[in-house]
Parts: structure tokens; sequence; C-alpha cells
């Protein structure tokens, strides 16, 4: 058996559990350290890895935990979507690398096209020939069906279903149990609330919800 592969996590909150745990059940990567920025976690442990400062995202933060931990493979393990785009950005620009993390019970079709960052849980399904971009999280129990595109820094949370020929902008959040229908189009910057029915094209910047998925207010949480 080859040895585990060291990698930084990036975030020490309730999402890094969830990522964990897909960590352990693929066996090929081994958390080195939790980088986080909260004062407050710094000297704990996460089941056994410890969380050590990583002082306002910086480049000079980068370099200490890097000589520490001998490693300069990374991955997000923290949800906020305010703050996913910029820090994955942040790193990949001044040279860490990405790693991707697939719980050995998804189904992956070997004709996806598979970006760096992502995270497909336990029980996802990837039919043939989606294109999914960098940052992406697709939440245990999901389904990202045939010629989907799916963006940089898309979360898809659990029991979503893109049917065939969708697109989800970038930076998009869509809530649990989504449905979104062959080749309707989810703009940037939305939020996609739990439940929600997308039956026609959804635009750029906005929260939407309900069945059918309906536009209600911009989004100002990004």
């Amino acid at each position: 058996m080859s040895e585990k592969q060291r990698i930084i996590l990036i975030g020490a909150g309730q999402h890094c559990n969830v990522v964990m745990y897909n960590i352990a059940a693929e066996g090929k990567y081994e958390a080195a350290c939790i980088a986080e920025v909260d004062k407050e976690k710094w000297g704990r442990e996460v089941n056994g890895v410890p969380v050590v400062p990583f002082v306002n995202f910086s480049k000079d933060a980068m370099n200490k935990v890097e000589e520490a931990f001998h490693t300069n493979l990374f991955f997000i393990s923290f949800g906020a979507m305010r703050w996913r785009k910029k820090v994955f950005e942040f790193l990949l620009q001044n040279g860490w690398e990405a790693v991707n993390i697939i719980h050995p019970d998804a189904v992956v079709s070997p004709t996806a096209k598979i970006g760096k960052g992502v995270l497909i849980e336990c029980g996802c399904l990837i039919t043939p020939s989606p294109v999914i971009g960098n940052n992406v999280v697709v939440n245990t129990g999901s389904q990202v069906n045939h010629d989907n595109i799916v963006e940089d820094h898309v979360y898809i949370a659990s029991g979503v279903i893109l049917s065939g020929g969708v697109t989800i902008g970038n930076n998009t959040l869509l809530d649990d149990g989504v449905i979104v229908t062959l080749g309707t189009k989810v703009g940037k910057d939305s939020l996609i609330g739990a439940g929600a029915v997308v039956t026609k094209d959804i635009p750029d910047g906005v929260v939407a919800y309900g069945n059918p998925c309906k536009v209600v207010r911009e989004n100002t949480n990004i």
C-alpha cells in the first residue's frame, strides 16, 4: 500500500469534520494540520489533527505552515461561500496545489471532467460527460448528470439533482434537495433555497426558491 500524501486543511469548522470523514474513507491522503484564522481554535485538535495559526490568509502564514508540515497540498475545509472562492484562488496564486477528495462510494463516470479542489461525497452520482470546475463541493447523495457544466466554486448541498444539460454559474449555492430541470441555467453568485424546483433560467446574483423556483431578492451575501 502506497504512503498517504499529507495535506493541509483550511478551516476547522463543522464542514471540516465532513471533509475529514471523506479523507479517511478514500484513504489517499492524511491531514497534516488544519490552518485556521480563528485564534480561539489555535492549539486544539480535530480528530487528532492539530489546528494551527493561519493569520489573515497571508503569504507569510502559508510559508510558516508549509515549512512546519512539509507540504503545499491543500483542501478548503470550510463552507462559507463568502470566503471559499477568495481563499482558494489566493492559495493557488501563491504556489499551493489543491487536491480532490472523492468518497469510494461515489459513482463517477470516467468521462467526467473534474477540476482541482473538488469534494464528491458518499452516495453521489456523476454520470457521463459533465464538466465540474475548481473548488466545487458535491454533498451526500447528489447527482450531476450528463453534459452538465458546473463552474468554479459551486456548493451543491445534499440530495440535489441536476438533470442533463444544466449549467450552474460560478460561486453559486444550491441548498438541500434542489432540483434543476433539463437544460436549465442558474447564474453565478446566486443562492437557490432548499427544496426548490428550477424549471426556468435563474439570473446572476439573486436568491431564489420555491416550486417552481422564483427570484425573491438580490444576493447580498457574496
